[in-house]
């Protein structure tokens, strides 16, 4: 089952270069999945009350025009046939008619209470679910000469009700080191291996792949990794 909305950009969702950043585009979708859930009983709240949280795990996003303030957009969200611990949900962005974004991702479902994962079996999402889309979740790996680049502090302009930094907020953080004047992010790969809360101080190293291409890990201070993504910057249309 598809579930969509329709809206404008706000001139605030938008970069230097005035085009939408990829973290706005990114908050479009995954409200169109939450704004799902919540008609279907499943609000954040309501989830938490029974001792369930979703956290995602992996995400793949690709945009293939430039988006600008005003623009009208149609966010489309809906989940996949899922198996073992890992819930499938895939989305898409229209203008004017025409699929100009698509994302596919995986989530997993916490027990907040053993901090266990859910398996996908033994939860009723209520929803009925749908073939995945053409873009497809793929693995990356990160470069041997990716070198340290700098710190980033996880503030209150990250956090989510967790107090961890939203995984909506991680495009911003890596734009903060990549070459961005002119350029837009065409395709986001994120894996999301360890929370980072109010405070942390992440390590982030980077390494170029290609003319457009960039490979960012962030590091927690304790020395576990926070994420890794691939990262693919297009010129402005």
């Amino acid at each position: 089952m598809k579930y969509s909305y329709e809206l404008s950009v706000d001139v605030h969702d938008v970069d230097h270069n005035g085009v939408a950043r990829c973290s706005s585009l990114m908050r479009y979708i995954q409200t169109a999945a939450q704004s799902q859930l919540t008609e279907n009983g499943m609000s954040y709240d309501e989830l938490y009350r029974n001792h369930r949280a979703f956290i995602l795990s992996r995400i793949k996003m690709e945009f293939t025009k430039t988006v600008r303030a005003y623009d009208v957009l149609r966010a489309i969200s809906y989940p996949c046939d899922s198996r073992g611990y890992s819930f499938l949900r895939c989305y898409a962005i229209e203008c004017g008619g025409e699929t100009i974004g698509r994302a596919v991702s995986i989530w997993a479902l916490i027990d907040t209470e053993t901090h266990g994962l859910v398996k996908v079996g033994d939860f009723n999402l209520g929803i009925d679910t749908e073939a995945p889309g053409e873009l497809a979740l793929s693995r990356f790996v990160l470069p041997s000469d990716i070198a340290f680049a700098g710190t980033y502090t996880v503030n209150y302009g990250d956090l989510d009700q967790n107090c961890h930094m939203n995984n909506t907020r991680y495009p911003d953080m890596y734009a903060n080191f990549l070459p961005l004047d002119g350029k837009r992010i065409k395709t986001l790969s994120i894996s999301y291996m360890n929370e980072a809360p109010r405070g942390e101080r992440l390590s982030v190293y980077v390494s170029r792949g290609g003319e457009n291409l960039y490979y960012i890990r962030t590091v927690r201070e304790d020395g576990k990794t926070n994420t890794e993504a691939e990262i693919e910057l297009a010129d402005i249309d």
